[in-house]
């Protein structure tokens, strides 16, 4: 099972809609995904239409109050289920935090959620705080989402040091799958800049091919409660970048795959 921890240092980058999207869509591809909910504010549940702190959760499941099967919500993508963070009160968010980084619990869950998940979404809080140190020991890998703007580039440096500090001691399997470029404007110079200069200052291979642009469309699909791809009948074109998104995921995650021969096909059989 892959588990792939979305990771920022700052917020308002996009982490959960990336989170969000990116898990229906590779439940769309054939995955057996499942998105995780780590952060404390609740935003992927706010994100779902759910009311806030309605439905049990990892809260729950750190206090023994609820099973794993109890809390595992199903979705109208039958390869795709969530859990949410569920009823953290905001009087003990150091103390869920605590619980959550110090204790057993997410790696039991993990290891009772591998023979039924292929791929484990998980949505980290803000910041590189106890609970996204966490999460990046129990990982497989980690998505970076940066935002196209110049205070991003000065968080790069310090991402990758944690990435790199986690690996050495705790998680020696840990791998970066790559930086997702979000909130980009192609009108605005700076964010031209930003991206020109991620795209050359860094490896081949870092910045993952998807850009996920800024349009108004992520912020009326939250406040209808539902991904972009599930906003109306018809899904606004801007749906398919997490399509495109999931495919470089899966290349990453599978680079064996035969799938990754770009060479001419016959069309006769």
């Amino acid at each position: 099972m892959h588990v792939i921890a979305v990771a920022s240092q700052k917020g308002g980058v996009g982490k959960t809609t990336i989170s969000l999207n990116l898990g229906l869509a590779l439940g769309r591809a054939g995955n057996r995904a499942l998105i995780l909910e780590l952060d404390a504010q609740g935003s992927l549940g706010l994100s779902l239409g759910l009311a806030d702190r309605a439905r049990p959760g990892v809260a729950e499941l750190l206090t023994g109050a609820e099973r794993l099967e109890s809390v595992l919500l199903r979705t109208r993508e039958p390869e795709l289920q969530v859990l949410t963070v569920g009823r953290v009160d905001p009087t003990t968010v150091a103390g869920f935090e605590d619980a959550l980084a110090r204790g057993p619990v997410l790696p039991s869950v993990l290891a009772r959620l591998s023979p039924d998940f292929d791929i484990v979404v998980v949505d980290c809080p803000a910041g590189l705080g106890k609970v996204t140190t966490r999460a990046l020991e129990v990982a497989t890998h980690a998505l970076l989402p940066l935002q196209a703007e110049p205070l991003a580039l000065r968080s790069v440096g310090q991402l990758l040091a944690v990435i790199d500090r986690v690996r050495a001691e705790k998680n020696p399997h840990l791998s970066l799958l790559g930086m997702v470029l979000s909130m980009f404007d192609r009108q605005v110079s700076a964010s031209l800049d930003v991206a020109e200069t991620l795209w050359t200052k860094f490896p081949d291979g870092i910045i993952l091919d998807t850009v996920i642009p800024r349009d108004e469309a992520f912020l009326e699909a939250s406040l209808r409660g539902a991904p972009l791809l599930l906003m109306q009948k018809r899904p606004p074109p801007l749906a398919r970048v997490f399509d495109q998104l999931a495919n470089d995921v899966l290349v990453r995650l599978d680079p064996t795959s035969p799938d990754d021969d770009d060479g001419p096909i016959s069309l006769l059989l």
